[in-house]
């Protein structure tokens, strides 16, 4: 192979550096799988390294495949012999290998995620702790932490001084002692351990230090501690470290990567090479461009900036819609425009938001249409435990004999029912020939169900039956919320100790929004109606793999793909940058890392979308657009939607950066609907004319924010501040 002839010059300086630190400044689209695959061939085909030698490690098994099999094609079958895996994988092989010196055997089990959960609450109850005085999930991300950190029980004592510290404290030395009691690692321990191992054993540390005298990094941005620690042990030595990556694209600090390790690299090594792959070969001039202008706000970045060949192409195409909704329809807009002007095909176009919830609007949206699309990284909106719970007990309110969803609610939120009584109870049904709900008319005369079950039951049925008989003197949002108000499934999972509980809520309200929606959007309809259009749109919801589909997926889970079209819905502040990272130390910059990766996925066309107004549960609120879009140089954005500002006085009277985006608090008691809504015009006695940007419930009242033309932003009384419509 004519290595000259297909690298670059960069490309070609760090496939041939052989000995000594090296750090490769891997930009974005700059063909770092290529370099990486590449180096490690010319160790073998040229240096006549052995590929015994060489530790190659990776974040996925998929990376490793490619590079595995890349790597075959140059060298032959003696590829194999090369360690090439993942950091888990690597660690899971050295304790495979060598666990009996630090206590275990060879057949130790391997905990995920649902298996720590149980461990955990399982050592909260030995330990007379409660989630009300720490959730479960916050103990395993405690304890995520500290392992990360190598502290042992003992050690984290001399930290653990405030309350909750204690308490993990307790719960983590049960924790260690029922994992070795049960032979069995956790995640964390794939990479902890060998470090214990090394420590504990010089001379085992020795022979892998001799064994990998070649070590190369993928994806270095990426690392935490305990992976930074076990690599440096094992580079000790020789100092033959490769590592690749580029801190533009650091994004996963929320599981532990550690940013310092790539921008410290110099320092742990004085004498390294330091190689900047800059240019790219995937995205236009305009979208490095763009993409670059946003990066170099950051403070905490080594210094480079990606350039390319490829032609300039179009400006970033800046879009803004009114609502969550109008943003998913204009998205349709613009990929049909694309498939019947371009010779672009809906796998090349791939669809990024920040949260999950997100995805509702554009799958109601593409669903409707029939636009066939790939949910990445979640499930899909309405095939969700949370929703299909509320969607069960609005077919449980319009059918009352659906036994399947009598069975999946009757006991969500838990009422204290079991399956054994649940059981009796479809018993006498099938003997009576009446529905299981039905029966519970007669619970009374039903054996072996104890009285407070029974009480149980009567309450769920007199519930039930209520909310049936009065619905049609309800509109559909106030039937969702009077469930979600009586049952207390809000509550239940706000209380829930899991990880995903704050998820789950916010998956619920965006459900009373798209029921919101649908009144909005067609007159008159009924709860059979909705329901109707929500079982359509599951029916067609199994798409082929293998089919054209436009994909769908956060940008975390972006990471390292590629489309000729991107769409990154939701600029707005609040959402993105999310409000939970606005506040955190580094938090910002963070955000707009993820925002330069969302943007370097982009080959040809790259589409922004912002909104005017996002609903939050079933209230709109006024949104202001992201500062990453600000940050883009406005001579490389094509602006669509400036019609909307000027309907609502946005582009003069009420500049962008002045509406404030704020979490609004619910009366889910208010039973009349509000008489204003946002994006009315209004007139005042005094302060003249404006337009409506957020109605919120406040009591038996409801709170009006209006900006006017000669006062400026005000928040009023609906009911006594006299605002006239015009």
């Amino acid at each position: 192979m004519n290595f000259e002839e297909i690298l670059n010059k960069n490309q070609l300086e760090a496939v041939k550096h052989k000995d000594g630190p090296l750090l490769i400044l891997a930009g974005a689209g700059s063909g770092k799988t290529r370099v990486i695959t590449y180096r490690i061939a010319y160790l073998i085909s040229v240096y006549n390294i052995s590929p015994e030698h060489i530790l190659a490690v990776t974040f996925t098994n998929k990376a490793a495949e490619e590079m595995m099999g890349r790597i075959k094609n140059v060298v032959g079958k003696k590829a194999e012999k090369i360690w090439m895996s993942t950091f888990h994988s690597f660690g899971c092989r050295l304790l495979r290998n060598h666990c009996e010196v630090i206590g275990y055997n060879r057949n130790f089990s391997i905990y995920d995620e649902d298996d720590r959960e149980r461990l955990v609450k399982e050592c909260m109850n030995i330990a007379k702790i409660t989630d009300k005085q720490i959730k479960p999930y916050e103990v395993i991300r405690k304890i995520q932490d500290i392992k990360n950190k190598l502290l042992e029980p003992e050690e984290y004592s001399d930290y653990a001084k405030d309350y909750e510290s204690k308490l993990v404290l307790r719960i983590y030395e049960i924790y260690e002692e029922k994992l070795k009691f049960n032979n069995a690692f956790d995640f964390d321990d794939l990479i902890k351990k060998p470090i214990e191992l090394f420590q504990k054993n010089p001379d085992l540390l020795n022979k892998y230090q001799e064994k990998f005298k070649y070590i190369l990094i993928d994806e270095y941005q990426d690392i935490n501690n305990s992976q930074y620690v076990l690599m440096s042990m094992l580079a000790k030595k020789y100092k033959n470290i490769c590592v690749v990556g580029d801190d533009d694209q650091s994004i996963y600090r929320f599981r532990g990567a550690d940013i310092t390790n790539i921008l410290d690299f110099e320092e742990d090594y004085p004498d390294a090479k330091v190689i900047r792959l800059e240019q790219n070969y995937r995205s236009t001039k305009t979208i490095l461009k763009s993409a670059h202008r946003v990066i170099c706000n950051n403070k905490g970045r080594k210094d480079k900036e990606l350039w390319t060949e490829n032609e300039d192409g179009q400006k970033i195409v800046l879009t803004y819609t009114e609502d969550a909704v109008k943003e998913a329809e204009a998205i349709l807009n613009e990929v049909d425009r694309l498939l019947r002007t371009t010779d672009t095909n809906l796998k090349d176009m791939a669809v990024f938001y920040r949260t999950n919830a997100q995805s509702r609007a554009l799958e109601d949206c593409f669903r409707r249409n029939g636009v066939p699309y790939k949910l990445i990284g979640g499930i899909q909106f309405y095939g969700r435990m949370e929703i299909k719970d509320v969607l069960a007990y609005l077919r449980l309110v319009v059918n009352p004999n659906d036994s399947i969803s009598f069975k999946r609610v009757i006991n969500v939120p838990p009422r204290g029912i079991g399956d054994a009584s649940i059981i009796k109870l479809e018993e006498y049904a099938v003997e009576k020939g009446i529905s299981i709900f039905e029966a519970i008319k007669d619970i009374a005369d039903i054996q072996d169900i104890k009285e407070n079950i029974k009480t149980s039951f009567l309450n769920f049925y007199e519930l039930i039956k209520n909310i049936s008989e009065n619905r049609k003197n309800m509109s559909l949002t106030e039937i969702v919320k009077t469930i979600l108000s009586k049952t207390g499934y809000i509550d239940y999972w706000r209380n829930d100790a899991t990880s995903k509980s704050d998820e789950r809520v916010e998956n619920v309200k965006e459900l009373v929004s798209a029921i919101s929606e649908f009144e909005e959007k067609n007159k008159n309809v009924t709860l059979e109606d909705f329901l109707n259009q929500v079982a359509l749109i599951s029916d067609i919801d199994k798409l082929d793999k293998n089919a054209n589909a436009i994909t769908l997926m956060t940008l975390h889970s972006a990471k390292g793909l590629e489309f000729d079209n991107v769409f990154i819905a939701g600029m707005n502040e609040g959402l993105f940058p999310h409000k939970n990272c606005i506040e955190e130390t580094n938090g910002i910059e963070e955000e707009r890392r993820l925002c330069y990766v969302g943007m370097t996925r982009a080959k040809k066309r790259l589409f922004l979308y912002t909104t005017l107004f996002r609903r939050q549960y079933d209230t709109k609120i006024a949104s202001q657009i992201s500062r990453f879009v600000n940050e883009i140089p406005s001579e490389l954005i094509e602006t669509k939607g400036k019609t909307l500002l000027k309907q609502y006085n946005i582009n003069k009277e009420i500049p962008v950066s002045f509406i404030v985006d704020t979490e609004p608090t619910y009366d889910v008691y208010i039973d009349e609907k509000p008489m204003y809504e946002p994006g009315q015009k209004v007139k005042h006695k005094i302060m003249g004319k404006g337009v409506i940007l957020k109605v919120e419930p406040h009591g038996n009242d409801y709170k009006v924010t209006v900006a006017f033309e000669k006062h400026g932003k005000k928040v009023l009384s609906a009911n006594f501040a006299g605002l006239e419509k015009i």
